[in-house]
């Protein structure tokens, strides 16, 4: 075969992948096929600049993988290209593990983010905490992986080590960690009795079943004497959309709590769906930057209803459905086709939630973007989200009000 043979089959060839997944997936319904045929002169053209005057010979196979990836990842972290091999394990096993290290990872401007830690954990044990960067794992740089393939290579098999290059706000370089996965149970949702007639409950992730235990601790704090009551979803960032709308529900007796759309999925309205107490005491949400995901979806109800108050720092903005798309030649795609927003209609994804109740004031470190209460501290009395959250409780409590 000769070489311009080879090459104009090599070109078509990625102009093909180019066609199916722009035009075929990605692109709007506006879009006219004079629109798509131009853009994809654009990338032949390219593809012939860089088969004709780059340096060396290139792989136009891995030109035309990079070139899917960038796509992608100017979508959003989270959508996916599978090569055929690594599609065909991710259909075999969907989620990472069975062991993991306890991170839920995110990307923002191109760099892996830890969003939260699980507490107990590998992860925890070794120091890594939210908003270190993620620069290595196993020596293999991912600033080319989504964040599902990153979390793909932290989890494998109980009792196996993972090396993470981890580079820390305070540190500002790499530094190795050896981390041993394991299989992480469910972390138990933490319930006292405050000060002033204030329970306290803290929810690490909204895994199936969680809404049963947050119900019975508030049970078990309104017979102590609890009048109000502090949701503390400070460092949650995991679980299901599904158990997010029923804990809600647990305070929303009626009405939207959340709703997904794309621009070839349908809108979905989830409503409150109360399976037993609604709890009407005065509530007050804590959230920082490591709350992410389900926890946003409870917080944003919650704030939107104008139920309770959200205290503390914004949240991350995590909130997509994703679907699988395979592609003709064996590889695929977990490509995000919906949203998730709150009742007024913005995306969670895109915006995170916004306390009304802010913790430090603006202008001070919450407009930095650092923590601003660490995880060892949730719950003490040094803990200054928690005080505050408490003292607008105060206001609004029955004896308050009476006083």
């Amino acid at each position: 075969m000769s070489s311009r043979l080879r090459y104009v089959i090599l070109a078509s060839s990625c102009a093909l992948v180019f066609y199916i997944v722009i035009g075929g997936v990605l692109g709007k319904g506006t879009t006219s096929n004079e629109e798509t045929y131009r853009d994809l002169g654009v990338y032949s053209e390219v593809l012939s600049r860089i088969k004709s005057d780059y340096v060396t010979q290139p792989n136009l196979q891995d030109v035309t993988g990079g070139a899917i990836r960038g796509l992608l990842e100017a979508l959003d972290p989270y959508s996916t290209y599978f090569t055929p091999k690594q599609f065909k394990d991710y259909m075999r096993r969907p989620n990472p593990g069975p062991a993991g290290v306890g991170v839920f990872v995110s990307k923002k401007y191109g760099f892996a983010t830890v969003v939260s830690v699980l507490p107990g954990s590998p992860a925890d044990k070794v120091g890594i905490v939210p908003a270190d960067l993620i620069d290595r794992i196993n020596g293999q740089p991912v600033r080319d992986l989504s964040a599902v393939q990153i979390e793909r290579k932290l989890g494998g098999e109980p009792g196996t080590t993972v090396d993470v290059w981890v580079v820390n706000q305070s540190e500002g370089h790499p530094e190795k960690k050896t981390l041993t996965r394991a299989v992480l149970p469910e972390p138990p949702v933490v319930a006292r009795l405050e000060p002033n007639h204030t329970g306290y409950v803290r929810v690490a992730t909204f895994d199936t079943g969680e809404t049963g235990q947050i119900s019975a601790r508030i049970t078990d704090l309104e017979k102590q004497g609890a009048e109000s009551l502090v949701l503390d979803l400070r460092d949650c960032a995991g679980g299901e959309p599904e158990e997010a709308i029923r804990t809600a529900s647990l305070f929303i007796s009626k009405g939207l709590i959340t709703y997904t759309y794309g621009q070839r999925d349908p809108r979905h309205d989830f409503d409150a769906v109360p399976v037993g107490t609604t709890y009407a005491m005065p509530l007050a949400i804590l959230i920082n930057r490591a709350t992410a995901g389900p926890a946003e979806i409870v917080a944003d109800a919650v704030l939107d209803d104008k139920r309770g108050d959200v205290v503390g720092h914004p949240s991350f903005g995590v909130g997509v459905v994703q679907k699988v798309i395979p592609v003709g030649d064996g590889s695929g795609l977990l490509l995000s086709v919906a949203k998730y927003y709150g009742p007024d209609g913005k995306a969670i994804q895109d915006n995170g939630v916004m306390p009304n109740v802010l913790v430090p004031a603006p202008g001070e470190v919450a407009a930095a973007g650092g923590p601003v209460v660490q995880p060892k501290d949730f719950g003490t009395p040094g803990d200054v989200q928690l005080q505050r959250a408490i003292e607008v409780l105060r206001q609004e409590t029955p004896a308050s009000k009476a006083a």
